[in-house]
C-alpha cells in the first residue's frame, strides 16, 4: 500500500510518463491561469510526518506509480471501456 511520498510530480511530468510509456508524442496545451476548473487545486503536497514517525516508509515513488499504472491500463484496457447504464 502506498499512502503517500514526500516528493510531488507537476502535471506536465506525469503527462510525460504516461506518454513514454504509451509511445505518443501529442501537442500539450494549457487553458492558462492558476486552476483547471472551480475547486481545483494547483498544488497538492500531503503531510505525511505522521504516518513516517511510525516508522512507515512508502515502497513506491510518484514517478515510478504513474509508469506502473499506465502499463496495469495498458495491460487491461477492458478497464477504461466505458460502462452502458443499466
Amino acid at each position: 500500500m502506498n499512502l503517500g511520498t514526500d516528493e510531488y510530480v507537476t502535471v506536465f511530468q506525469s503527462i510525460e510518463t504516461i506518454c513514454r510509456e504509451m509511445h505518443l508524442t501529442p501537442r500539450v496545451l494549457f487553458g492558462g491561469g492558476d486552476r483547471g476548473w472551480p475547486g481545483d487545486n494547483p498544488f497538492i503536497f500531503l503531510d505525511c510526518s505522521k504516518m513516517r514517525a511510525t516508522g512507515w516508509k512508502p515502497s513506491v515513488m510518484i514517478r515510478d506509480a504513474v509508469q506502473m499504472t499506465t502499463r496495469y491500463l495498458l495491460k487491461n484496457d477492458w478497464l477504461l471501456q466505458e460502462r452502458k447504464s443499466s
